[in-house]
Order: C-alpha cells, then sequence, then structure tokens
C-alpha cells in the first residue's frame, strides 16, 4: 500500500539521520566507486557516500571532507 511504502521510506530516512558518521577526506578527485572500493572492501557501497554528500558528479568526488557511515 502506498501508506506502508511511504511510512517505511519515513523511518529509513529518519534512521539515516541519526546513524553514526564520519568525515573522511579523498587524497585525490575519484569516482565514488573507487572511494568506496578504497574505504570499505566494496565498491557497491557508492551510495553510502553519493547519499549523504552534495557531489555534483559521482565520477569525480571533490578533495573535500565527506560524511561516511561509520559500520
Amino acid at each position: 500500500s502506498v501508506m506502508r511504502t511511504d511510512l517505511n521510506r519515513d523511518i529509513s530516512a529518519r534512521l539515516a539521520q541519526v546513524e553514526r558518521t564520519a568525515l573522511r577526506t579523498p587524497d585525490d578527485v575519484l569516482p565514488a566507486l573507487v572511494l568506496a572500493a578504497t574505504w570499505y572492501d566494496d565498491a557497491g557501497r557508492e551510495s553510502d557516500i553519493l547519499t549523504r554528500n552534495p557531489v555534483p558528479h559521482p565520477g569525480f568526488i571533490p578533495v573535500e571532507p565527506l560524511r561516511v557511515p561509520v559500520r
């Protein structure tokens, strides 16, 4: 149902807000895919970087502090 979908989306958004995060700064301009593979040993976690940071293009992550989850 639409209500259930909206509720799940709201809960997920709230959990993401209280999730433990840290600031990490890339050493060079790199794609999010490469950062995820380097930082997490899992290129599939590029969305963890992209959803928390206003980056203009996922292929060119700037050398500036990024909020990333701590797991």
